[in-house]
């Protein structure tokens, strides 16, 4: 016995529009664990050892403690700090 379905058409998809990810000056952090933090929006280095690196995002401070900390990358306000990273402070 043989059943047959009907084919239904599928709904219209509607079209969005593409929106900037990061719509505003707030910074934006993405963590691997605790060993890279991935930083967007950063205007420049505010302090820098291997022991605490501090980023200026313009509208705040993010402070980065731990040890032998590096910033592996800092290019088109992205910087990629590595290293064991205990703490992240944030101040306004």
């Amino acid at each position: 016995r043989c059943i047959f379905l009907s084919q239904r058409k599928k709904p219209k998809e509607k079209k969005h529009l593409q929106l900037p990810e990061l719509l505003s000056d707030e910074p934006k952090l993405e963590t691997l664990g605790n060993r890279e933090m991935i930083v967007e929006g950063c205007k420049g280095i505010a302090e820098y050892s291997e022991n605490l690196i501090k980023l200026n995002t313009g509208t705040l401070i993010m402070g980065f403690s731990g040890e032998d900390l590096l910033i592996q990358s800092f290019d088109n306000g992205v910087a990629v700090i590595k290293g064991v990273i205990a703490e992240i402070t944030f101040v306004t």
